[in-house]
C-alpha cells in the first residue's frame, strides 16, 4: 500500500526526472560540447521550465492545505508572549509569491531571448509584480509586530466610560489597545470565534492574551453574530472594530445599523478597515481594487443613520469615527 507521500512523488516522478536528467546532460554539453550551445540552452530551459512547475505545483498544494495543519509545522509562541493566531499563509504566502514570480520573471527572459520587445515587457511586468508581492510580504510581517498594538488619537467617548464594545475582537489585538486607553471601563470582547484553524476559533487565544495583558477582570467574552447581536439597545458608551467590517460582504450595512442599535445616543464607533489605495495595493495588487473606497462607506454610514466626526489612515488601513446622534431618527431605512 502506498503513502500519500509515494503516490504524489510517484504522480509527479517525470518532473524530477526530466529536471536530474537535463542537468547531467547541460553538465556534459557545456564542458565537453562548447560549441553545441542549442543543446546546451534547449537542456537548460526543460531544467528551468520544470523546475517552476514544480515550485509552482508545491506553492498551489501548500495554499490548499488546511491552516491547523500548517500550524502544527509553524515556529511555536513562547507562553510568556502573545498570539494572536495569524494565518500561516498570511505571514509567508506573500513571501512564497514574489521569490517564484521572480524566477519566473528572469525565466520569461531567458525564454523571450531575441524578441526584444515582449522580452521587455514581460520580464518588466513580473519583476514589478515580485517586488510588490516582497512589499506585501514587509506589510503582512509589520501588522503582526507587538508595536502594532495602537489605536489612532480619537475622541472616542463622548457619552460615558463604562461599557465598550469591541466588534470582532478575533484573539483581543484590538481589546488590548483599547484596554489602554484608561482603567475605568468594562469592554465587551465580541466575536463568532469560528475560525477553523485556530483552538476554539480564536477564543482561547483571546483568554491567553487578555490574561497576560492583566486586563482579564474587565473584559466579558461574548459570542455572536454582529448582525444580529444579543445586547439590548442603548448599551454601550462605545465601540470599536478593526479590520472585520471590510470582510462582511453585503453585510456591512445591516452590520451598521446593528450596531447604532446598541450604542447609546451619542455614543461613537471607532471602524478600522481597509480601503482602496496605495497600502491595499501593496498586499492585495489588482484585487486591491475590489475593495470599497471611502465615499462608499460614508454613504453607509449615511444610510445607517451614523453622523461621520472623524476620519484618517491607521496601520496600512483607513479609520471612521463615527457617532450615533442624540436626536434620534424615528425611522431606518
Amino acid at each position: 500500500m502506498k503513502t500519500k507521500n509515494k503516490t504524489w512523488f510517484s504522480n509527479h516522478s517525470h518532473v524530477w526526472i526530466v529536471i536530474i536528467g537535463a542537468s547531467i546532460l547541460a553538465i556534459v554539453f557545456i564542458n565537453w560540447l562548447p560549441n553545441e550551445k542549442i543543446f546546451s540552452s534547449i537542456l537548460i530551459g526543460l531544467v528551468a521550465s520544470h523546475t517552476l512547475i514544480l515550485l509552482i505545483t508545491l506553492f498551489g498544494g501548500w495554499m490548499l492545505l488546511p491552516e491547523k495543519f500548517l500550524a502544527k509545522f509553524g515556529k511555536k509562541t513562547p507562553a510568556d508572549a502573545y498570539n494572536f493566531g495569524w494565518s500561516v499563509k498570511w505571514s509567508m504566502g506573500f513571501g512564497f509569491a514574489s521569490f517564484i514570480v521572480a524566477l519566473l520573471a528572469f525565466y520569461f527572459y531567458y525564454v523571450l531571448e531575441g524578441i526584444a520587445i515582449w522580452q521587455l515587457v514581460v520580464f518588466t511586468f513580473l519583476l514589478l509584480l515580485a517586488i510588490n508581492f516582497f512589499i506585501g510580504n514587509i506589510i503582512a510581517k509589520a501588522s503582526q509586530s507587538e508595536a502594532g498594538l495602537v489605536l489612532p488619537y480619537v475622541d472616542l467617548f463622548k457619552t460615558g466610560r463604562s461599557k465598550v464594545l469591541d466588534a470582532g475582537c478575533g484573539a483581543g489585538r484590538t481589546t488590548i489597545s483599547l484596554a489602554k486607553v484608561a482603567p475605568d471601563f468594562t469592554i465587551v470582547a465580541f466575536d463568532r470565534f469560528d475560525a477553523k484553524y485556530i483552538d476554539e476559533g480564536g477564543k482561547a487565544l483571546l483568554r491567553h492574551n487578555i490574561e497576560l495583558a492583566g486586563i482579564t477582570q474587565r473584559v466579558a467574552i461574548e459570542q455572536g453574530d454582529i448582525t444580529e447581536m444579543p445586547f439590548t439597545d442603548n448599551s454601550f458608551d462605545a465601540a470599536v472594530s478593526s479590520f472585520m467590517y471590510d470582510h462582511l460582504g453585503e453585510n456591512k450595512l445591516i452590520a451598521l445599523k446593528e450596531m447604532w442599535r446598541v450604542l447609546k445616543p451619542g455614543g461613537r464607533f471607532l471602524l478600522i478597515i481597509i480601503v482602496r489605495g496605495y497600502s491595499s495595493f501593496a498586499i492585495a495588487n489588482v484585487l486591491s481594487f475590489a475593495f470599497p473606497g471611502r465615499e462608499y462607506w460614508r454613504q453607509l454610514f449615511t444610510r445607517s443613520n451614523f453622523k461621520l466626526v472623524d476620519e484618517g489612515d491607521i496601520n496600512f488601513g483607513a479609520y471612521f469615527l463615527i457617532e450615533k446622534p442624540i436626536e434620534d431618527k424615528a425611522s431606518h431605512e
